[in-house]
């Protein structure tokens, strides 16, 4: 990617996330970046198609950081913990006016960016909770079914709608979701290690 493109999505990125994505037009950003317009739409067809790429560019960046964690050494309480700790540190990057902007505006954008966490989710999910069984950390119960109702969740509650509409950040949405999940899925030893975690305790 050239050195301009590069450029004008590092400050769209800055942008977006500190305004949202609505109220920032192409003409802030080019006046800001002492640019012309036609500079911008030389390399982006659209505030759409630059929306995309700062989007894409987030979520890939990011999930090298939850790949990270995935991969640390550890029982599968632990990963868990740390896994859902690095997505929060995360969302708490994100405006939530972004998110809410991109979900009311873009929604072919959110769609995409949706279907990208879901196949995350459901790639990492598999193999911890396989290895939580076999550790004696989380029930029997089928990897699938705990898998789905994982993915399902977070997608329904880590939601810009619902949060506005429930008075709350996605942040918190998501580290309710989580404590509900992983307390439906532990066993007792396995509650016991997510407590002491929870509490920062080694």
């Amino acid at each position: 990617m050239n050195e301009e493109k590069e450029k004008i999505i590092g400050f769209a990125s800055q942008k977006f996330f500190e305004s949202g994505f609505y109220d920032t037009t192409m003409d802030e950003i080019a006046a800001e970046m002492r640019m012309s317009k036609k500079t911008i739409y030389k390399n982006f067809s659209s505030k759409e198609d630059l929306v995309r790429e700062v989007a894409y560019r987030f979520f890939v960046n990011n999930s090298k950081l939850v790949d990270k964690a995935v991969k640390t050494k550890g029982n599968a309480v632990e990963k868990l913990f740390n896994v859902f700790e690095t997505v929060s540190s995360i969302i708490m990057k994100v405006n939530d006016k972004i998110s809410m902007d991109i979900h009311h505006y873009v929604p072919d954008i959110w769609k995409e960016i949706d279907e990208f966490r879901t196949k995350k989710m459901t790639a990492f999910l598999t193999d911890i909770i396989s290895q939580g069984q076999r550790e004696g950390y989380l029930t029997k119960k089928k990897p699938q079914i705990i898998n789905t109702l994982f993915v399902a969740a977070v997608r329904a509650v880590v939601n810009p709608t619902f949060a506005v509409q429930n008075h709350f950040t996605l942040k918190e949405a998501l580290d309710e979701t989580i404590e509900i999940l992983m307390n439906g899925i532990l066993t007792d030893k396995g509650k016991k290690i997510f407590i002491k975690l929870k509490n920062g305790e080694n």
